[in-house]
C-alpha cells in the first residue's frame, strides 16, 4: 500500500496558512440561524442610525460661510472643522470600538455612540471660537466610531454570505439619505432663521441661526438612540463569553500574516475612496453657493435631493448586482464592481465643476454619486468576504482608522489648501475638487480591477 506523498513546501505552507485563517474563523458557539424579519428590522434601525449618522457629519457643509463670518475663520480651519477635527478621535475610539464589538453586545456599544455624537452635536452649536467647535467635532467622531465595525460587524452575523451585499448596500444607503437629510433640512432650518440676527432659544439663551441649526439637528439624535435595544443580536450570551476565551491578539495577527496583500489593496482603494468623498461632499455646498449664488435653502433642496437618491439607489442597487454576480460564482464580485463604478465616476466629477449650466453639473454628480454608492456597497461587502467573523470588528476598525485619517483627516483640508495656497481664489473651489477627483478614481480602479484575483483565491470561511 502506497503512503500518500507529502504536499511540495508551497502548498504545504499554504495549507497550513489556510488553517490558521480557518481556525480564526471557525465559530466558538452555535450557528447562527438565518431569521429574514429579525435581520431586515435591525436593518432598517441601522438604516436610521446611519442617517443620523451622516446628518451630524455634514450638516456643517451646509454652513460654512456663515460659520467663516461669525467667527471670523479661514477656509483652511474650516477645512479642519469638516475633516482632522472629526477625524481625530474618529480614527483612534475605532480600534477598542471594533475590539468591542467582537466581544461585547452591540446593542449597548450603538446606544452610547449615538447618545455621544447626538450631544456632541449640539453642543457645537454653543461654541463661540475655532476651539471650541473643534473640541465638539472631535466628540463627535467618538461617538461615530461606533457605527461601522458594530453595523457591519452584526449584519454579517444576521445574514448568510450570498445574501450580506444587499442588506450592506441598504445601509450603506443611509449615509447618502444622511448626507441628502443634512442639506434638506438644514436648509429647511436655515430658511427658518434666515434675516434674524439671533434666535432666542429655551435655556440656551439667544443664539446665530447656524448655532440653531446645530442644536436642532442634534438633539433629536439622544431618543433615536434607544431604538438600539430593539435590534435583534444573533450572538448568545455563551458565544460571546466563548469569542472572549480567544486569544484576541494571536487571531488578528494570524489573519493579517495570510491576507496582507488583498487586506492592503482594500483598505488602499477603498482608503482614497474615503478621501475623496469628503472632498466633495464638504465643498461641493460652497461651490454651488459661491459660484452660482445659490442660497442654502437652494443647495438644500437640490443637492441634498441629488446626493440622498442617487447616492442610495447606487448603494442599494450595487449590493443587488454584487450579490447576483457573487451567486453565480464570481467571488471577486465586490472588487470588480467597485472597480468599474470608479472608473465611470471619474469624467463625472472631474468635469462637472467646469460646466456652465448648474443643471448640467447637477446631472453629472448624480451619475457619479450613483457610482459612488456602489463603490460603498462594495467597501462594507468586503470586509465580511476577507475578515473571519472573530475578527470582522476589528478589521473593519481599522478601515474606520485608514477612512478617517485619510479621509475625513486629509480630504476636506487638502480641498481647501489647494483653493487657498494652489488656486488663491475661493471661487475657485470647483477646480480644487475636480483635480483631486481626476487624480484618485482612477488609482482606485487600478487597485480594485488588479486585486480581483487576490479576492478569488480567498477560501470561503
Amino acid at each position: 500500500m502506497r503512503m500518500a506523498e507529502p504536499a511540495p513546501p508551497e502548498q504545504s505552507d499554504l495549507s497550513e496558512g489556510a488553517a490558521r485563517v480557518k481556525a480564526v474563523s471557525a465559530d466558538p458557539g452555535e450557528v447562527m440561524a438565518y431569521r429574514p424579519v429579525a435581520a431586515w428590522g435591525s436593518v432598517g434601525i441601522l438604516l436610521i442610525f446611519s442617517l443620523f449618522s451622516f446628518l451630524d457629519r455634514q450638516i456643517i457643509a451646509l454652513l460654512v460661510d456663515p460659520i467663516k463670518a461669525d467667527l471670523g475663520l479661514t477656509d483652511t480651519q474650516l477645512g479642519l472643522l469638516q475633516g482632522l477635527a472629526f477625524a481625530l478621535l474618529y480614527a483612534v475610539a475605532g480600534l477598542p470600538i471594533g475590539w468591542a464589538a467582537d466581544r461585547y453586545p452591540r446593542r449597548i456599544i450603538l446606544f452610547l455612540g449615538i447618545t455621544i455624537w447626538s450631544i456632541a452635536s449640539a453642543s457645537c452649536g454653543l461654541a463661540r471660537n475655532f476651539w471650541q467647535m473643534f473640541v465638539g467635532r472631535t466628540f463627535v467622531g467618538i461617538g461615530e466610531a461606533s457605527m461601522a465595525p458594530t453595523a457591519v460587524s452584526l449584519i454579517s452575523d444576521l445574514f448568510p454570505r450570498d445574501k450580506v451585499a444587499t442588506p450592506l448596500g441598504v445601509y450603506s444607503a443611509g449615509f447618502y439619505i444622511g448626507g441628502g437629510v443634512a442639506l434638506t433640512v438644514g436648509g429647511w432650518v436655515v430658511s427658518l432663521f434666515a434675516g434674524r440676527p439671533s434666535v432666542l432659544l429655551p435655556i440656551v439663551g439667544q443664539v446665530a441661526p447656524w448655532q440653531a441649526v446645530l442644536i436642532a439637528t442634534g438633539l433629536p439624535g439622544v431618543v433615536v438612540a434607544l431604538l438600539a435595544f430593539a435590534i435583534y443580536e444573533p450572538r448568545s450570551n455563551e458565544h460571546l463569553r466563548a469569542i472572549r476565551a480567544q486569544p484576541a491578539q494571536a487571531s488578528v495577527s494570524a489573519f493579517l500574516r495570510e491576507r496582507w496583500k488583498v487586506v492592503s489593496i482594500a483598505y488602499g482603494g477603498f482608503g482614497i475612496a474615503a478621501f475623496v468623498s469628503y472632498a466633495i461632499t464638504a465643498w461641493t455646498p460652497t461651490y454651488f453657493i459661491r459660484v452660482f449664488k445659490w442660497t442654502a435653502t437652494d443647495v438644500g433642496w437640490t443637492y441634498g435631493l441629488i446626493i440622498g437618491l442617487a447616492g442610495a439607489f447606487g448603494a442599494f442597487f450595487g449590493g443587488v448586482v454584487m450579490d447576483r454576480i457573487y451567486r453565480r460564482g464570481h467571488t471577486d464580485a465586490y472588487f470588480l464592481v467597485a472597480g468599474i463604478a470608479s472608473l465611470i465616476a471619474t469624467p463625472l466629477f472631474a468635469g462637472a465643476y467646469f460646466v456652465a449650466s448648474p443643471a448640467v453639473a447637477l446631472a453629472m454628480l448624480c451619475g457619479g454619486l450613483i457610482m459612488f454608492g456602489a463603490i460603498s456597497a462594495g467597501s462594507y461587502s468586503t470586509w465580511q468576504k476577507i475578515a473571519p467573523r472573530a475578527v470582522r470588528g476589528r478589521v473593519t476598525a481599522a478601515y474606520v482608522l485608514i477612512g478617517a485619517i485619510v479621509g475625513s483627516g486629509l480630504g476636506p483640508v487638502s480641498t481647501a489648501l489647494v483653493t487657498d495656497y494652489v488656486m488663491r481664489d475661493p471661487f475657485a473651489v470647483g477646480t480644487s475638487i475636480a483635480l483631486i477627483s481626476a487624480l484618485s478614481f482612477p488609482v482606485m480602479a487600478l487597485l480594485f480591477l488588479g486585486g480581483r484575483r487576490l479576492m478569488r483565491e480567498l477560501p470561503e470561511d
